[in-house]
């Protein structure tokens, strides 16, 4: 199930804001060479796992949006 970029980073967004949840999903998958508005599972989960990667509470907080995201797709 394809999702959007918003949705992405509002799972991380609560724990480091909307701004900078939006700017870290939309660098990620463009350094990953994705491109568009929406991505497809596999890649939302790649994203998030380059998030993840981050020291601190962005990694953290990617950590558990990954968790989340599982949920949300079952």
């Amino acid at each position: 199930m394809a999702r959007s970029l918003h949705e992405v980073a509002a799972l991380i967004s609560p724990s480091v804001g909307e701004e900078k949840a939006r700017a870290l999903v939309a660098e990620t998958a463009q350094a990953l060479g994705m491109s568009g508005e929406r991505l497809e599972t596999e890649q939302c989960l790649q994203v998030l796992e380059v998030i993840a990667k981050q020291p601190g509470l962005v990694g953290i907080s990617a950590r558990f949006a990954k968790s989340r995201f599982h949920l949300l797709n079952e």
